[in-house]
């Protein structure tokens, strides 16, 4: 696993600097609390979370947080036994967010 920085395709352009730079902020908390609905057995509030988080991340320029959404989204709605694995892994994706320009 690596901890370079992952950066939003919007992060150059002046006029989505403070709204990718309030995503980054917010996205450890929201990647943390999915992971422990998951834990927790709230599966249902998780999803709902997690389809945010998912579009979120697409919007703001951040395709490998928007795929492993999906790919943990698809496990949820399976029952796959990976999904807490996959979500831990997401939340660690979510850490490395940066709003700086690339």
């Amino acid at each position: 696993m690596t901890d370079t920085p992952i950066f939003s395709k919007l992060a150059n352009d002046p006029e989505f600097l403070d709204l990718v730079s309030a995503f980054v902020i917010d996205l450890p908390i929201r990647s943390g609390k999915i992971l422990e609905l998951i834990r927790g057995g709230s599966i249902d509030d998780a999803a709902e979370l997690l389809h945010q988080l998912k579009g979120a991340a697409g919007i703001y320029g951040y395709q490998p947080i928007h795929l492993l959404a999906k790919e943990v989204e698809s496990l949820l709605k399976s029952g796959d036994p990976m999904l807490e694995e996959q979500a831990s892994e997401l939340d660690r994706l979510c850490q490395r967010a940066s709003a700086e320009p690339n």
